[in-house]
């Protein structure tokens, strides 16, 4: 088949797997967590737990779910708070409480910290996968992994619209910087559609201290977004070092670049990820 054949028909492949995933039946589990049943999937599967991150909701979860389910795989998508974190770690917790079976975490960005303590003590998440996200240690809070990198784009005066009072927030990113500062590498129409799907963000979440975390037990995995300007990639090899993590990085992917332009690559190492621990 020849390159251009090919790339149609991968774009009419990723069309009809986002034209599913909009009319797939949700079953609730909780207040904020939707599952995304899939009469395909195998038993001997896990359930993959996408976890967003902040500034952030689940709908940008789309095409990577909608893949992960044409290849077989149950989907589970908690909604975060974004206003406490010990309350964003607790919704994850309860929505593994509620999966039979084996899991495999993967977070974006905040939910990356999120992912490490939730999975903490358990033994029913087989894996941890991040994408373009944070990774404390326990007792580290985000800005601690922050100092000496670039700091987020999003953070410069203005960027930031408070829907309370300042400094910590709630907030959001104003629209008009939010390609730039997330998504550059996105269409203006799809960057606006992510920008209009933030759930607001309380700045206190960076300052919390994490508790124990998971991935000193847990094997990761870990895609690094080579032009990110919200977490430094110089950061985020770092973090993916320390951890032992398998990674990959994805040229040329902003902060959402990871897991919307790249959905397909980061599906194959989630994927990769549930093999490799399939026993």
């Amino acid at each position: 088949m020849s390159t251009k054949r090919t790339r149609s028909a991968h774009r009419f492949r990723t069309g009809l797997l986002a034209a599913i995933f909009a009319v797939v039946a949700l079953t609730p589990l909780g207040p904020s967590v939707l599952a995304y049943g899939n009469d395909r999937a195998a038993p001997h599967r896990p359930t993959i737990v996408l976890v967003h991150g902040a500034w952030a909701g689940p709908a940008g979860w789309g095409q990577v779910a909608a893949e992960l389910r044409w290849d077989g795989y149950r989907v589970v998508i908690p909604a975060l708070g974004l206003a406490d974190a010990s309350a964003d770690v607790a919704i994850v917790q309860t929505a593994l409480d509620s999966i039979p079976g084996r899991k495999i975490l993967v977070g974006h960005s905040y939910g990356g910290a999120v992912i490490s303590q939730a999975a903490a003590g358990r033994t029913d998440v087989q894996a941890l996968v991040y994408t373009a996200a944070f990774a404390p240690d326990e007792g580290e809070s985000l800005v601690d992994l922050g100092a000496g990198y670039a700091p987020p784009a999003a953070f410069a005066p203005d960027h930031l619209l408070f829907q309370g009072p300042p400094p910590l927030g709630p907030t959001t990113i104003d629209p008009a910087y939010f390609r730039n500062d997330f998504a550059q590498d996105l269409s203006p129409w799809r960057a606006s559609r992510l920008a209009a799907e933030q759930t607001p963000t309380n700045l206190g979440l960076f300052f919390a201290p994490s508790g124990p975390v998971a991935w000193h037990t847990l094997p990761s995995w870990y895609a690094i977004s080579g032009a990110d300007r919200m977490i430094d990639p110089a950061l985020q090899k770092f973090m993916a070092q320390r951890m032992g993590a398998t990674t990959v990085t994805f040229a040329g992917a902003s902060h959402a670049g990871g897991f919307t332009r790249d959905a397909p690559r980061l599906v194959r190492l989630v994927e990769s990820a549930a093999r490799a621990t399939a026993g």
